[in-house]
């Protein structure tokens, strides 16, 4: 007799599953990223050591969001790259002193909310129409987001924004450092590394049109709503501490480029943050000597750059305790606190994006695809 139950379904079905699970925990080829990761490192770690030297580290959020301007355009020519990370590192500025500005009024958590929203869908656009890479506004919502967390007055501006600024340049400088130096074959002789990395193709411009004619709908929806209900369901809970961690995560998934990709992503994000709190606890807890954070914290960013680009929840074993290390150097508080509020921020923030990706399926996008 008829069971309801078809063979052929479940085996699509189990495939289905088992197809999903090799691509979140699959990693891909390496393509010569010893490079990237080592002027990421550098990036961070220099502006770092000369804070701790003149003894202002708790100015180091500042210093670490500039020096992500060295992470765009990895796979460009150097001067495409250099004038992505120009606009990058002004990007990041702003983001930074727009927090700042947030963090002296007493509302600075619900004013974080719309002014968040606003800015995640303004960067998106422009990094899709300038095909940024890494794609989206992941960092300068961030760089908003932390430094409005974190209580201000007006004498810190002027600080913020030069501490900002001269890490961006350092970290402009010592990209195109990085690229003579590359050219001349001294530093592929001192790593021996393997083949550098191939540059992505453009799309035929017509298809890029399209693209981007037909994207830009959903923008509001994938990133102002989505930053939007992630921030309020986060400060609306009281007990947690950095309600913008739940709108980076809810902001990770919306730069993958169809709805299985976002679910992927949001899945890695959420595993491999779970992960690695864990080794972040481990590192806290040892309540390492500055001078030793700051050098862990550039190998964890060398560790973010060679893995990022294979797997992105690998990737997170390194960006999240590299992301609490930063936190606890600049403004420290309990471990338990940290992970904690790191965990749970995350969760809202993956959910928030799930729902967000199921209620906006791209059905022009499926068809053309």
């Amino acid at each position: 007799m008829p069971t309801g139950r078809s063979p052929n379904g479940e085996l699509i079905l189990n495939a289905g599953l088992r197809s999903q699970l090799r691509q979140l925990i699959a990693v891909g080829p390496h393509r010569g990223e010893h490079t990237v990761a080592i002027r990421a490192a550098l990036s961070v770690a220099v502006p770092l050591l000369v804070l701790l030297g003149i003894g202002h580290i708790e100015w180091s959020l500042y210093a670490t969001f500039g020096a992500f301007t060295a992470l765009y355009g990895r796979t460009s020519p150097l001067r495409p790259r250099l004038r992505m990370q120009a606009f990058a590192g002004l990007t990041l500025t702003v983001s930074v002193l727009l927090g700042v500005l947030i963090g002296i009024s007493p509302y600075r958590s619900w004013l974080l909310i719309p002014v968040a929203a606003v800015w995640a869908t303004f960067i998106a656009l422009i990094a899709h129409r300038r095909h940024w890479h890494p794609p989206g506004p992941l960092f300068p919502v961030f760089a908003l987001g932390a430094c409005a967390s974190v209580p201000a007055t007006w004498t810190d501006v002027p600080i913020a924004l030069t501490v900002v600024v001269s890490s961006a340049l350092f970290a402009i400088g010592l990209t195109a450092l990085v690229s003579l130096l590359g050219r001349s074959g001294l530093i592929r002789k001192l790593i021996k590394a393997g083949p550098r990395p191939t540059p992505a193709r453009p799309k035929p411009a017509g298809s890029q049109q399209r693209l981007i004619e037909w994207r830009l709908r959903h923008y509001p929806i994938r990133y102002a709503i989505s930053v939007a209900i992630a921030g309020l369901i986060a400060t609306s809970i009281g007990f947690i501490g950095h309600p913008y961690w739940a709108m980076v995560a809810a902001v990770v998934p919306m730069a993958a480029p169809d709805q299985g990709a976002r679910l992927l992503r949001a899945a890695q994000r959420l595993i491999g943050t779970v992960i690695g709190v864990v080794i972040a606890g481990a590192i806290l807890a040892l309540d390492l000597p500055s001078l030793l954070v700051i050098l862990i914290a550039a190998l964890l960013q060398a560790g973010a750059e060679l893995t990022v680009g294979r797997n992105y929840g690998l990737a997170l074993l390194f960006i999240t305790p590299l992301a609490l290390s930063m936190t606890q150097l600049a403004h420290p508080l309990p471990i338990g606190e940290l992970v904690r509020d790191r965990t749970v921020e995350t969760f809202i923030g993956v959910a928030v994006a799930v729902i967000i990706t199921l209620l906006t399926r791209e059905r022009r996008q499926d068809a053309e695809g």
